[in-house]
């Protein structure tokens, strides 16, 4: 049977299972690939966002204020940004591994000269330019492709587990790096940080990832790398702008946290450890957050998952513009994890299901872009804001207001592009059973 082209308003999924293919049409060494993602992923992570830790201490050595120094995460974004579709691009054609291996090698060699910076414009090379070469290879972009090509069975949880690790790595490492900080320099914790890159994540990947199922793995439930849109008919339709939106708040709303939150608890007299403490506790419940947002994106209608968390985003922003500077900032780190690593699987699996897997990889990096240009412009307009008032009141409110802006605008996504429900499934061998209407986008 010749296998129908997909339309522009169809879902492409797959047979949820097919007993060939082990657990739930999933091939069991498709989560050595999760688990390996997940891992590289939460280190690769502490490069891009480990200048929150160090802004104050920078700051005050160098005497470079803090709109200067977050002028570079906005360089580094916009770079991040341009080459975010030319990663895409790269791994549709040779592959993710090799792209995975080359950016790791790259960012952890650069963090070696960023520790013995002394003027601003080594800051904007470095940081700006070098990382963000290396970033954009070693990113949720590369994995959701990966993953896209291993599942379509469990996707939502699996993109879940393995994007996480970018997210949960900006919450890991700012503890770990802030107790580092004490005890040393903010020199050494870069330094720290490359041989966690070169001596762990690199030779992770290098040694367990593939590219893909074997041959044999047809039928397994697993979306066929040739079926799927291309990103001219992705960008036709408003799904793609409306997720591009909700992107931009999801980079805007990880700036505060990432780059400002140290900074910010410290001008409210809190001491370090208990403000890492307050983002160990957003680690923490990220996981949590990550697995049951992710369990229900393969049950519920994703739109209405990743609604939730926007909102849950913009209540957290409230929750650490209204709470006093103590313990009940717990609150706020629980709430902010829970919505934490759910953004981009949740994305990622729409996007997935509406575009299929062959073009995957640029669709998803060309959209990846309005996260890195959200976060680039919140980091540069928060610390704009610090200078102009002397304090981050206006930027909480900003924040807060913008998820519930994104919440408001995703939950429109299904009436936009209806999905034809019943014609939605790729022919790919016998069939056993289909994704219900109720878990589609």
């Amino acid at each position: 049977m010749n296998e129908p082209k997909p339309r522009r308003n169809r879902l492409i999924r797959a047979p949820a299972d097919n007993a060939s293919g082990g657990s739930h049409g999933v091939p069991p060494y498709a989560w050595v690939i999760v688990i390996v993602l997940a891992v590289t992923l939460t280190i690769a992570a502490g490069a891009r966002f480990l200048l929150g830790v160090v802004l104050k201490p920078i700051s005050e050595e160098f005497g470079w204020n803090r709109a200067q120094l977050t002028g570079a995460v906005l360089l580094g974004m916009v770079v991040l940004s341009v080459c975010q579709p030319l990663v895409g691009i790269l791994v549709d054609r040779i592959g993710p591994k090799k792209i995975l291996v080359g950016g790791l090698a790259l960012l952890g060699l650069s963090l070696i000269p960023f520790s013995f910076v002394t003027n601003l414009w080594q800051v904007y090379l470095l940081y700006g330019f070098v990382m963000s070469f290396g970033l954009a290879a070693a990113s949720p972009v590369l994995a959701t492709s990966l993953v896209g090509r291993w599942f379509t069975a469990k996707r939502g949880l699996a993109m879940s587990m393995a994007t996480s690790g970018s997210a949960f790595g900006q919450l890991l490492i700012v503890p770990l790096a802030a107790f580092v900080l004490l005890l040393t320099t903010w020199q050494m914790t870069y330094r720290i940080l490359a041989v966690a890159l070169l001596a762990v994540a690199l030779p992770l990947s290098a040694l367990f990832l593939r590219d893909g199922p074997p041959a044999n793995a047809a039928g397994t439930g697993i979306s066929p790398p040739e079926t799927g849109l291309t990103l001219r008919d992705a960008i036709r339709q408003p799904t793609f702008w409306t997720l591009g939106f909700g992107f931009i708040v999801c980079g805007w709303t990880m700036a505060f946290p990432n780059v400002h939150f140290l900074a910010y608890a410290d001008d409210m007299g809190m001491s370090v450890l208990h403000a890492a403490n307050t983002v160990s506790a957003t680690a923490i419940f990220s996981i949590l957050g990550s697995v049951l947002l992710g369990l229900a994106a393969d049950r519920y209608r994703r739109t209405s998952v990743l609604a939730l968390t926007y909102v849950l985003r913009g209540a957290a922003f409230l929750l650490l513009l209204l709470l006093p500077a103590g313990n009940l900032l717990y609150v706020y780190g629980l709430v902010l994890g829970i919505s934490w690593t759910a953004t981009t699987p949740l994305t990622a699996a729409i996007a997935a299901d509406r575009y299929g897997a062959k073009h995957l990889g640029l669709i998803f990096g060309s959209l990846f872009t309005f996260m890195n240009l959200g976060f680039g412009v919140g980091s540069l307009l928060d610390g704009a804001i610090f200078e102009a008032s002397g304090g981050y009141t206006a930027a909480l409110i900003i924040n807060a207001a913008l998820g519930v802006v994104a919440a408001a605008a995703v939950v429109l996504v299904p009436s936009l592009t209806p999905a034809r429900r019943g014609r939605h499934r790729i022919e790919q061998g016998p069939e056993t059973g289909t994704f219900p209407a109720h878990a589609a986008d």
